[in-house]
C-alpha cells in the first residue's frame, strides 16, 4: 500500500511539472466577441442564462436585460441553458450577433445533475440518481439539510431527532450489511466529506442529489455500497452586480406527545392499585376500602408519607423542561464579473432545546470563489468554517422518570437536594448543575485548479485538493461528581483529513448524432485522528471548576490515536447517440489500509443503459411526452474498520503483573485479537432497472424503479471457541439480498393564470432476506444453521422479531400457573400439553419484523399569484406484521416498593383491578418469563407547513428590494399513530428509559434581497 502510494505520488509530481510546462507553451488563438439576446418563446428576456462554449469550463451569463457577449473561435458550439428551459446549441460561424430562444422544460431533463467527479443532464442519466426539492422545505426549522429530504425521496430514509443540533441517521434502500460500515457517503463540491452533517449550513446547500443504484455509486467504488449523497454549496453568477441576501427566523419547539409524570393524586392511585389486596374489597377488588391508609399500609418511605401530609405535588417533568427556540439569522454576498463569480456568507444558528441545558449553537461562514485566469486555466476554492457550541449536560431522563412527585427537589433556600429520596437515586438536577463546555470547529477547504487544452478541444484536466481539520473540545466539572467528593475532565481531540483528486475529462461532440465523455480520476486520501484526556476525581476545590485538575486527589490521563489511508483510480465513459441511446460504464480500484496485506484492493465495474423511445421515428403515442427506458449493474464495495485485520495488542488492567516478592506491579501488554491476513472486500452487485416518464403536455411526469441486490462476503465478528484465547475474529461469510420498488409522481393538476396547484408523490418500499451465515449445520437436519443468539434467519430479514407470542393478560380468575403472577402477559404454550410450560428453545417464533412494508410522502403546493402554500405528508406503514416495535414497560420498578416509590409517565396503561383491560402489564409482581408485547409503529404525519408572500419584483424594487418574502411556517404539527409512548418513528415507547420525546415547531421569518 505505501509503495502504491508513494509511486502515485511520484506520478503526481510528473503530472505537475507536464501541467506547468502546459501552462507556460500554450498560446492564444483566433477567436471573435460573440454578443446575442437570451429569451423565452413569448419574447420575455431572460437574465442569469448561461452561455457555455461546450466542452471547455469558459462561458458567462446574461445580465439583467438578457444580452451576453463571449469570446469563441469558428466552429465552436454555444450551450445557452437556463433553469426551467430547455437549453440549445449555437454553432459559431461567421456571426457576431445571435438571438436565443429558450423553450420551457417541464419535464426537468435540462436540469443539471451531480453524478460525482462530474455533472450530467438529467436527459442524459443511466442509473437511478435524483434530485431532492429542497426548496420546497426552505421555510422550515431545520438545523440540519438533511431534515429536508425526510419522506421526500423515495428510498432515502432520514431519521427524526429529537436533541438540540443532533445528527438524523440516512440510509438508502434498506440494510445491505451485518457488521460492516452502514453510513451512507456524503460528497460535498465533488470531494468526500466525514464531518458532522449539521456543520454545514442549510441556507449555503444549493443541491443535493443522491446516487441510489450500484450503476451510479459504482464512480466511489468500495466507500459506495450504502448510497452516496451529492451536496453542491451555492455558487455566484457570473456578470451580474452582488446581490445580498438576508434571512432571519424564529421557532418555538414542544413535544409532539402531550405526556407528563403522575401528578401526586395518581401516585397515591398507583399504589392504591399495586396493594389492591388490602385498599379494594370483596371477591373481585371491586369496592374502595375506606380504611385504608397509604401512610400505614404501602410501603412508601417516610419522606414520601410527609410529602402526603404536607400535600407536596412538584412538576419534576415541569422543572426540566421548557418550551424550546430556534433563532436562525444569514447573510450571504454573491454576483461575479465576466471572469469571476463569489459567494460569501455568514450564519448563526441558536437552538434551546425542551429540556433543561440541551442548547445547540453554530456560527459558519463560507467563501466560493472561482476565477479564469485565462480562457483556459480556472482557479477556485470552496472554504468553510463551522463553529459550534454543545455546552451544558441535560438530566437524565430515566432518572427523571423515577422521581415522585410526594418530595421537592430544592430546599427551603431554593437550592438543590443532594438525596430527596433518601435511596440510592440522587437529585437528577445535580448532574445538570455541572459547569460544562463542549465545544467543535470544523474547517474545510477544497481548492481546484482546471486547465482546458487549447489544441484538444473538450479535454480538461482538474486537481482538487481537500484539507479538512476537525477539533473537539469538552471540559466538565461537578461538585457532587465522583460520590459526591468532587469530580472533572478535559479532552481534545482533532482529525485531519486530507484528499486528493486528479481528474481529466474529454468530452466530445462527433457531428450532430454522436458525443462522448471520458472521465479518469487517480486520487488518495488519508485521515489522521488524536485525543487527550485527563481527569481527577476527590477534589477538595472545585473554584477553578476544570482548569486545576493538579488538585485532584486521584489523577489519570489517557491518550489515543489512529490513522488510515486509501488510494484508488476510476475510468468512466458516457456515449451519446442521438438522445436516443445512452451507454455509461465504469470501473473503480481502491486500495485501503485496514484490509488484510493479501486483500488490500477490490475491483468495482459497472455499466447502464437507457433508451429514450419517443426519440424514436415510429413512436407515435399523442399523450406520452416523453419515455425512457434504463437498467444497469454495478458492483460496490464496504469497507471495515481499521486495525481489524490486525492482530492488536492492549495494556489493560488485566494485563498488569508483579514479577518477583515484594516486586511494584508492572504494566503488560497482552494480544487482544486475532489477525486475518484474508480479510477483504465487503461486495454489493445489483442492478436496477428505471422507467422516466411525462404524459399529457406534461401534466404527469415521474419515475418507477425496481433493484435487486446481492452482498456477499459479509464483514462479520465471527464467535470462536473460547479454549482459543479470543472471543471472535472478523472474517469474510454470508449474503443478502435486498429488493425493493420506487415511484415518483410530479403533477399539475391545475394551472391557470393566476393559480398553480402542484401534486407530487412518492412511493417505496424494501425488503431484504438472509441468505446464508456461517455455512453449518450443526444440527445435521440438512439445512443451514440459524444464529439463534444474534437473531439472525435464514430466509428471513434482518430485522426479524423471534420471540415469545404474547395473548393478553393473566386476570384475577385466571388460573395462573407457578412462576407466573396476575396482571403480567401470558404468553402462548406453542407444545400444549396437560401443563403449562414455556420455554426459550421451544416456544419462541417469528412474530414479525421491524422493517416497514413502505413508506410514502405527499407534497401540495398551491401558488395564488404572490402567495405559495405548502403542506408535505410523511407516512411509514408496517403492513400486517412490519415496522414493529417492542413497547413494553422496560425500565420500570421490579418490585412493589420500588413501584409504590418511583414514577413514570401517564402513557403507561397498566393493569390493575380497576383497569382490568389494560393494554399493558404491570412489572413488579414476580414472573418465570416476563415477556414482551409488539405493535405496530405506523404513522401518518403532517411533516411540513408553510404559507409565504412574495413580493413581486417590481413592487419589491419601488422600495428599494430586489426581492421580498415573509412566511410562517410549522413542523410535525400533526401525527396520527396508534403507538403509546414519545414517537412512533423513534420507537420511544412507555418505558421510563425511553430517552427525549420529538419537538414539533412553529415558524415566522423573512428574506430580503437588495
Amino acid at each position: 500500500m505505501k509503495k502504491e502510494k508513494h509511486k502515485f505520488r511520484e506520478i503526481q509530481k510528473v503530472f505537475f511539472l507536464f501541467l506547468t510546462a502546459m501552462i507556460l507553451s500554450v498560446s492564444g488563438f483566433s477567436q471573435n466577441v460573440v454578443s446575442g439576446t437570451v429569451s423565452s418563446t413569448d419574447g420575455e428576456l431572460i437574465p442569469g442564462a448561461t452561455i457555455v462554449i461546450q466542452g471547455t469550463s469558459n462561458g458567462t451569463i446574461s445580465d439583467i436585460d438578457g444580452k451576453f457577449s463571449i469570446s469563441a473561435a469558428k466552429g465552436d458550439f454555444l450551450v445557452v441553458s437556463f433553469v426551467g428551459m430547455k437549453s440549445t446549441v449555437i454553432k459559431v460561424s461567421e456571426q457576431t450577433q445571435v438571438q436565443v430562444s429558450l423553450d420551457p422544460d417541464v419535464i426537468g431533463l435540462e436540469e443539471i445533475v451531480a453524478i460525482g467527479y462530474g455533472t450530467m443532464k438529467k436527459s442524459d442519466l443511466t442509473g437511478a440518481t435524483v434530485s431532492a426539492n429542497i426548496e420546497a422545505f426552505r421555510e422550515s426549522p431545520n438545523t440540519s439539510i438533511m431534515q429536508s429530504l425526510k419522506g421526500a425521496v423515495p428510498g432515502v430514509q432520514i431519521g427524526q431527532v429529537n436533541t438540540a443540533g443532533s445528527e438524523p441517521s440516512l440510509s438508502v434502500r434498506g440494510q445491505t450489511t451485518l457488521g460492516g460500515n452502514a453510513s451512507p457517503l456524503i460528497v460535498l463540491d465533488g470531494v468526500i466529506y466525514r464531518g458532522r452533517i449539521t456543520d454545514i449550513n442549510p441556507s449555503d446547500i444549493e443541491s443535493v442529489d443522491i446516487l441510489k443504484d450500484a450503476s451510479s455509486m459504482a464512480i466511489y467504488g468500495a466507500q459506495a455500497a450504502n448510497g452516496v449523497f451529492l451536496i453542491t454549496s451555492k455558487k455566484g453568477n457570473a456578470g451580474t452586480k452582488p446581490i445580498v441576501n438576508f434571512s432571519s427566523s424564529f421557532s418555538t419547539q414542544t413535544p409532539t406527545s402531550n405526556a407528563r409524570l403522575l401528578n401526586s393524586e395518581e401516585v397515591l392511585q398507583k399504589v392504591r392499585d399495586i396493594e389492591y389486596e388490602s385498599s379494594y374489597m370483596g371477591p373481585d377488588y371491586t369496592q374502595s376500602n375506606p380504611d385504608w391508609d397509604p401512610s400505614v399500609s404501602s410501603e412508601l418511605m417516610r419522606s414520601y408519607v410527609a410529602g402526603i401530609d404536607a400535600g407536596t405535588d412538584f412538576d419534576w417533568y415541569g422543572e426540566a423542561t421548557d418550551p424550546g427556540y430556534i433563532i436562525d439569522n444569514q447573510l450571504s454576498f454573491s454576483g461575479g464579473t465576466e471572469n469571476t463569480t463569489y459567494f460569501l456568507s455568514g450564519g448563526h444558528t441558536d437552538q434551546k432545546g425542551f429540556v433543561l441545558n440541551d442548547h445547540y449553537k453554530r456560527n459558519s461562514v463560507r467563501i466560493n470563489i472561482k476565477t479564469e485566469i485565462t480562457n483556459w486555466f480556472t482557479l477556485g476554492a470552496n472554504v468553510f468554517g463551522s463553529f459550534t457550541d454543545y455546552s451544558g449536560v441535560s438530566p437524565n431522563f430515566e432518572s427523571l422518570a423515577f422521581s415522585s412527585p410526594l418530595v421537592n427537589a430544592k430546599d427551603e433556600n431554593g437550592k438543590y437536594i443532594v438525596n430527596p429520596f433518601n435511596s440510592y437515586q440522587l437529585n437528577p438536577f445535580l448532574s445538570p448543575s455541572s459547569e460544562d463546555k463542549e465545544t467543535n470547529n470544523n474547517l474545510s477547504g477544497n481548492f481546484f485548479a482546471i486547465l482546458s487544452i487549447p489544441q484538444i478541444k473538450g479535454l480538461t484536466y482538474q486537481v482538487n485538493y481537500s484539507n479538512n481539520l476537525r477539533t473537539g473540545y469538552h471540559a466538565k466539572s461537578n461538585v457532587y461528581g465522583a460520590g459526591l467528593n468532587g469530580s472533572a475532565y478535559k479532552s481534545n481531540n482533532s482529525t485531519i483529513d486530507a484528499m486528493l483528486d486528479n481528474i481529466v475529462t474529454y468530452d466530445k461532440k462527433i457531428n450532430q448524432d454522436h458525443s462522448i465523455k471520458v472521465t479518469l480520476v487517480a486520487g488518495y486520501n488519508t485521515v489522521d485522528y488524536e485525543a487527550t484526556r485527563a481527569s481527577g476525581s476527590d477534589i477538595p476545590n472545585l473554584g477553578l471548576s476544570y482548569n486545576s485538575l493538579e488538585q485532584a486527589i486521584i489523577q489519570e490521563i489517557s491518550s489515543d490515536a489512529w490513522s488510515e489511508s486509501s488510494i484508488y483510480q476510476m475510468g468512466r465513459v458516457n456515449y451519446n447517440f442521438s438522445n436516443k441511446y445512452l451507454l455509461t460504464g465504469t470501473v473503480r480500484r481502491d486500495g485501503f489500509s485496514g484490509f488484510a496485506k493479501n486483500k488490500k484492493f477490490g475491483i468495482f465495474p459497472s455499466i447502464g443503459a437507457g433508451w429514450v423511445m419517443t426519440e424514436e421515428s415510429f413512436f407515435k403515442v399523442p399523450v406520452i411526452d416523453y419515455l425512457k427506458l434504463r437498467g444497469s449493474y454495478g458492483v460496490n464495495g464496504n469497507q471495515t474498520g481499521r486495525y481489524t485485520s490486525l492482530a492488536r495488542i492492549s495494556a489493560e488492567e488485566s494485563s498488569k503483573y508483579v514479577f518477583g516478592d515484594g516486586s511494584p506491579t508492572s504494566v503488560g501488554q497482552s494480544v487482544s485479537s486475532l489477525p486475518n491476513n484474508d480479510l477483504g472486500w465487503e461486495t454489493t452487485a445489483g442492478f436496477n432497472m428505471g422507467l422516466d416518464f411525462a404524459i399529457l403536455n406534461s401534466r404527469i411526469r415521474g419515475n418507477v424503479e425496481y433493484y435487486n441486490t446481492t452482498t456477499t462476503d459479509l464483514l462479520w465478528n465471527k464467535v470462536l471457541p473460547t479454549l482459543t484465547g479470543f472471543n471472535r475474529i472478523k472474517t469474510n461469510l454470508g449474503e443478502i439480498a435486498n429488493q425493493g420498488l420506487e415511484f415518483a409522481l410530479q403533477t399539475t393538476p391545475v394551472k391557470t393564470s393566476n393559480f398553480r396547484w402542484d401534486l407530487d408523490v412518492n412511493f417505496s418500499t424494501n425488503k431484504n432476506k438472509i441468505v446464508k451465515l456461517l455455512g453449518e449445520d450443526l444440527d445435521g437436519d440438512g439445512k443451514e444453521d440459524d444464529l439463534v443468539a444474534s437473531n439472525l434467519f435464514i430466509g428471513q430479514s434482518i430485522g426479524t422479531i423471534y420471540d415469545f407470542e404474547v395473548d393478553g393478560i393473566w386476570q384475577l380468575a385466571d388460573e395462573i400457573p407457578d412462576g407466573y403472577g396476575v396482571g403480567r402477559y401470558r404468553l402462548v404454550d406453542q407444545n400444549p400439553g396437560d401443563t403449562y410450560a414455556i420455554s426459550a428453545e421451544s416456544d419462541r417464533k417469528v412474530l414479525g419484523h421491524k422493517e416497514p412494508a413502505y413508506q410514502f410522502g405527499i407534497l401540495n403546493t398551491l401558488n395564488y399569484k404572490s402567495f405559495t402554500l405548502r403542506f408535505f405528508v410523511n407516512s411509514i406503514q408496517g403492513g400486517k406484521n412490519g415496522y414493529l416495535g417492542s413497547n413494553n414497560p422496560d425500565g420500570m420498578p421490579g418490585t412493589t416498593g420500588t413501584a409504590q416509590n418511583q414514577n413514570w409517565y401517564n402513557f403507561y396503561d397498566y393493569w390493575s383491578v380497576s383497569n382490568p383491560d389494560a393494554k399493558y402489564p404491570v412489572s413488579w409482581t414476580p414472573t418465570a418469563i416476563a415477556g414482551a408485547a409488539y405493535y405496530t409503529r405506523s404513522f401518518v404525519r403532517l411533516q411540513d407547513v408553510s404559507l409565504a408572500y412574495n413580493l413581486k419584483s417590481a413592487t419589491a424594487k419601488k422600495y428599494g428590494f430586489g426581492a421580498l418574502k415573509v412566511f410562517v411556517s410549522g413542523k410535525n404539527l400533526l401525527t396520527f399513530t396508534n403507538w403509546d409512548g414519545w414517537d412512533p418513528e423513534t420507537g420511544q415507547g412507555i418505558g421510563n428509559n425511553q430517552g427525549y420525546p420529538v419537538m414539533k415547531s412553529v415558524s415566522a421569518g423573512i428574506e430580503v434581497s437588495f
